[in-house]
């Protein structure tokens, strides 16, 4: 079972690695309605509290829990049980040079997404399905590519 954040922010919220650029263009899109209003909501609360601690992860986190694809904890998305998913948080995780499990604070969020190269963010993003639909992907890589 998925474990959010309390609101006091005393325990860490678990974060997939690739959400962690998800989260920088996220625009409102999304798999449905429950899925896009929370992951709106926790894209606001980690963006507006700097102090906000986030648990890096490579497996279902609490974006994922309103996702269609989840069943029982696990990302169903397209037809390899979600390890496509997976090599995209161990990319970001190898690129950050993290572990999961590594505990950040949102305000590290973003030096840490400023400082992936165009290369890197095409490379990790490249078959994602929102990248036209992602300013994070646009903005990295649009002018370079």
């Amino acid at each position: 079972m998925l474990i959010d954040q309390k609101e006091d922010g005393s325990e860490p919220i678990k974060i997939r690695a690739h959400h962690i650029l998800c989260m920088q263009g996220f625009q409102g899109l999304g798999y449905s309605e429950e899925f896009i209003i929370n992951m709106a909501r926790i894209t606001e609360k980690i963006q507006k509290n700097p102090s906000f601690f986030i648990k890096v992860i490579t497996e279902a986190d609490s974006i994922c829990k309103h996702c269609p694809h989840l069943q029982k904890d696990v990302c169903n998305m397209g037809t390899d049980s979600g390890e496509g998913i997976r090599a995209m948080d161990i990319s970001v995780l190898k690129e950050l040079d993290m572990e999961s499990g590594s505990l950040i604070s949102s305000a590290q969020l973003t030096i840490f997404t400023d400082n992936l190269s165009p290369k890197i963010v095409k490379t990790i993003c490249g078959k994602c399905r929102w990248q036209k639909d992602c300013l994070y992907f646009l903005e990295k890589c649009l002018i370079y590519y």
